[in-house]
């Protein structure tokens, strides 16, 4: 009874070890996609910086989703980064923040 005991024990001690690594990743992973998008959007955002709001934001929402293709709802995560954070890095560029630190200004990357 003492070793089922001491092996149950094993068990959970190896899975809670296995979902914090897991987490870990996944945060990480997620971090490095949220840098992604933002430099992505740098770049997109730039040479369009005289044009319509809306012609931006379809811009970046189009190649937020070339870039998250293989994702599963991608749609709506690049729908949601448009809604949300957009206007933060359209701002930072016309308060003349370079394009190369815009996204480390927002921690972002």
């Amino acid at each position: 009874m003492r070793g089922l005991s001491v092996l149950l024990v094993a068990i959970f001690a190896t899975a809670v070890v296995g979902i914090s690594i897991n987490a870990k990743v996944a945060t990480s992973e997620l971090a490095s996609i949220e840098c992604d998008l933002c430099e992505m959007a740098v770049r997109t955002v730039v040479p369009m910086m005289d044009q319509d709001t809306k012609d931006i934001e379809n811009a970046v929402n189009k190649e937020c989703k070339a870039l998250l293709h293989k994702i599963p709802f991608a749609t709506q995560k690049c729908q949601k980064f448009v809604d949300e954070d957009l206007n933060k890095i359209i701002k930072e560029l016309e308060s003349g923040t370079a394009p190369k630190d815009v996204c480390t200004k927002l921690d972002m990357c």
